[in-house]
């Protein structure tokens, strides 16, 4: 039996709807600290592969073909999101296997240009493997609510820098082969993964089409933008370090321990503050740290490249576990596959860390140019983190359009039957889309004959999605059924606590712990608003905080 351990220190006895830790879910940590350890160290490479230049080519060659697995299972899963589950896992764990033996090998057995046509077969098949799994956990992830993926990715992310330190210093020691320690991760990753399929309670149906996923990646358009950013500075900063140490071991010595260090404040970061603070707000933070290490770096690059590259390694470490939670919490809230979303945000991630790293080769190529080549690349860094840190900004600030409208009409709207006024809700957000709106408003209408009893209603965008499939799908009655299930604990909520009619929409985006700017933007009105009915919905339910919501319905 799987041992859990409850989020908070009241036992389960205490609280029966009180989520648990499922350790499961940590087997991502086991493949990514495989592939950290591949590109970001040189532990596998012996002989004549041992050399920047080598470690360069298998990082390339890798990420190439990952990004490529990345898009090809997308457009699989976009079509048809059980395909997923179709395709044999234990092949891409084997190739991941395979990949790491002939990299391992490839400096013991050849020399010249043998060893690099084995580096390449080996690049070529870790990268198959790595996009396959990326994407798995993405998707495993995103049918987990964002409360509890909340803890599980900074998690990950600690057990992560813990395997890769403990597998760093026991191959330098010399007890047991760097390949020996290596092959074991993938397949503990494959087998939790597997766990996960097999034992996920807490999945949710995905309902995703053209139309779901490209509004899910619209509201990802910051988080993307300074994907790309982040990605291609850390990029230039690992190779200019490389480089300059002359070996990707020694270069990763200290960020290693950086890494940890962020690791463990992140999540102890997370576990004090998760009812207050979202862990989607901390790269607003890291924006102007990143500023500031770009506005030093000319200073000290030609000195202390190493020590820039460690800031900046903990920086993006931290910017990533931030990225795969976006991610995650946006695949759940759309009912979307995370893989399609989570491989195509890491796709284009790794084609602008291609970028930074051929510029940084470059730039280190040409000594005579490097000092002005170091310098305009921060000054161009410094400008679009502060471009991106005012977008960030003024979005934060910017009221939606309809807003004031909204409130007014809001209150003085008496009270109606909750789908309808879905209906009239999806009506006039997608007005531009008359055939999405017929769609909506014809599926609406069938779950109000059905469920009359769900006055609190669909006001989560999961419930837009899946009223949106059961027009295309009517016979998928499962899904319904436990739409409507959830709309009768949300009106029972509304009816025994004496919710308002605006108090009891706001009620399901709380119940999947969403913020005040996203149920905000969904509801077309102010977020402090939102505050407000938050603060009355909780006062009403003599409760203290979201968390304490969200298990008041885990109970009912």
């Amino acid at each position: 039996m799987e041992a859990v351990v409850p989020f908070t220190s009241k036992s389960s006895a205490e609280s029966p709807g009180r989520r648990a830790f499922q350790w499961r879910y940590l087997g991502m940590a086991c493949f990514w600290a495989c592939s950290m350890l591949t590109f970001r160290s040189s532990i596998l490479l012996t002989g004549e592969a041992n050399s920047p230049e080598c470690n360069t080519l298998v990082v390339i060659v890798s990420f190439l073909v990952n990004m490529t697995v990345l898009l090809s299972i997308s457009a699989l899963v976009e079509r048809a999101s059980s395909s997923l589950t179709k395709l044999p896992a234990w092949l891409f764990c084997a190739s991941i296997v395979a990949g790491l033996v002939l990299v391992h090998g490839a400096g013991h057995l050849f020399t010249g240009t043998p060893m690099l046509v084995m580096l390449l077969a080996g690049a070529v098949l870790c990268g198959i493997g790595y996009g396959y799994f990326w994407g798995s956990w993405a998707s495993v992830l995103g049918r987990v609510h964002p409360a509890q993926s909340a803890i599980y990715t900074p998690a990950a992310f600690l057990a992560t820098t813990v395997i890769f330190l403990l597998v760093s210093v026991a191959a330098s020691w010399g007890a047991l082969p760097a390949l020996l320690l290596m092959v074991p991760l993938p397949v503990i990753s494959l087998l939790c993964l597997k766990r996960c399929w097999t034992g996920g309670a807490d999945r949710v149906p995905v309902h995703g089409g053209p139309q779901h996923y490209l509004r899910a990646l619209t509201s990802l358009v910051p988080l993307i933008i300074a994907a790309l950013v982040f990605s291609c500075l850390f990029g230039f900063m690992w190779e200019t370090a490389v480089l300059s140490a002359g070996s990707a071991t020694v270069a990763h010595e200290l960020p290693l321990m950086l890494n940890l260090g962020a690791a463990a404040l992140l999540m102890a970061f997370v576990l004090l503050t998760r009812r207050r603070i979202s862990l989607s707000l901390a790269y607003h933070i890291l924006i102007p740290i990143t500023i500031v290490l770009f506005a030093v770096i000319p200073f000290f690059w030609n000195v202390q490249p190493v020590v820039l590259n460690a800031v900046m390694s903990a920086v993006y470490g931290v910017f990533d576990v931030i990225i795969w939670y976006l991610v995650v919490s946006t695949a759940y809230d759309f009912a979307v596959s995370g893989f399609v979303v989570g491989g195509i945000v890491r796709a284009l991630a790794i084609l602008t860390r291609l970028v930074g790293i051929g510029i940084g080769y470059i730039v280190m190529l040409e000594p005579t140019v490097a000092d002005g080549a170091v310098v305009g690349i921060c000054i161009g860094a410094v400008y679009l983190l502060v471009i991106l840190l005012w977008f960030l900004w003024h979005n934060a600030k910017r009221r939606p359009l309809f807003a004031a409208a909204a409130e007014g009409n809001a209150e003085a709207t008496p009270t109606a039957g909750a789908a309808s006024e879905a209906a009239a809700r999806v009506t006039a957000r997608e007005e531009a889309v008359a055939l999405a709106t017929a769609e909506a408003t014809e599926a609406v209408s069938r779950v109000t004959a059905r469920a009359e009893a769900a006055e609190a209603a669909r006001m989560d965008r999961r419930y837009e999605v899946a009223a949106r499939d059961a027009a295309s799908n009517a016979g998928n009655e499962s899904a319904e059924a436990a739409d409507d299930a959830s709309d009768a604990i949300f009106a029972l909520i509304a009816e025994d606590y004496g919710l308002t009619r605006r108090e009891a929409e706001v009620l399901p985006y709380l119940a999947r712990g969403r913020s005040a700017k996203v149920i905000a933007e969904a509801l077309f009105v102010s977020e402090s608003t939102i505050r407000t009915h938050t603060r009355r919905i909780l006062e009403k339910t003599c409760l203290h905080s979201k968390q304490e919501l969200i298990d008041l319905v885990d109970r009912y």
